[in-house]
């Protein structure tokens, strides 16, 4: 066999190998160690008997060899490791449930009749603070005046009644904090909203939570808390034999 047949066998045997893995028959797309193996083997096989391939090119391609094998084994052990990851963050997430949260935004949740205290933080002094409470399709229902607070966290009680005296329906209102430090400049505000977790959603392996009715995202979440669970968590409800005794006629009077 001459040099050129040789050759030829070669480049045959190399292209051989690229269709194979520009169209795969057994759905692998890249080549693996097993094909660089029979890529080599095949080099060996058909080289020049009068120009055989040197020990240092022989030598590279078998480190090149060993590092594809190791480099699959470290893309197997990440996986792996992502795999886990996964597993945990849905078992942390399952944490959440039935727990008081505090997360980043505005929204007033009024159920009711009543509402929760409308939260928010400043990092200096204040001299004014205005909230500003809009309905969903932003037009303004109510404004309240703090006045001057310091820096920290701060929480404004809404009567959930518009500046009319109305009591509003129940629904979810956004409201903004505006501040302003003694020379007029704007001290930066963050609003914060208070919820319990009621249901656990995965998007894509992320955790949603639903606050309120509403879905957030698990990294908004700034404080936990199981306030509702040290409140109500004892309490036991009444006996059907006594919730249907009749009350004393003072208490009805009342009533």
């Amino acid at each position: 066999m001459n040099v050129s047949d040789t050759q030829n066998q070669v480049r045959q045997a190399s292209t051989s190998l690229n269709n194979a893995a520009s169209h795969p028959s057994s759905g692998k797309g890249t080549l693996g160690k097993d094909d660089f193996l029979n890529l080599l083997m095949t080099q060996m096989t058909h080289q020049d008997p009068l120009n055989p391939m040197d020990s240092q090119g022989m030598m590279n391609q078998l480190t090149t060899m060993g590092s594809l094998e190791q480099m699959m084994n470290v893309n197997k052990q990440l996986d792996k490791l992502n795999q886990t990851q996964t597993g945990i963050a849905q078992a942390s997430a399952y944490s959440f449930l039935d727990k008081d949260v505090t997360l980043k935004g505005g929204v007033a949740n009024v159920l009711q009749g009543g509402t929760q205290p409308l939260q928010f933080q400043i990092p200096r002094e204040a001299e004014s603070i205005r909230v500003d409470i809009t309905d969903a399709s932003g037009a303004a229902i109510r404004t309240l005046d703090v006045g001057a607070q310091g820096p920290g966290k701060h929480t404004v009680i809404w009567d959930a009644r518009d500046n009319n005296g109305d009591l509003v329906a129940d629904s979810a209102y956004p409201f903004m904090v505006t501040a302003k430090a003694s020379d007029n400049d704007p001290v930066p505000v963050e609003t914060l909203m208070h919820g319990k977790v009621s249901g656990v959603r995965f998007d894509n392996g992320r955790p949603m939570l639903k606050v309120n009715g509403q879905e957030v995202d698990i990294r908004e979440i700034i404080e936990m808390s199981n306030q509702s669970q040290r409140l109500f968590g004892n309490m036991q409800p009444y006996s059907l034999r006594e919730a249907m005794q009749p009350l004393p006629p003072q208490m009805e009077r009342r009533r």
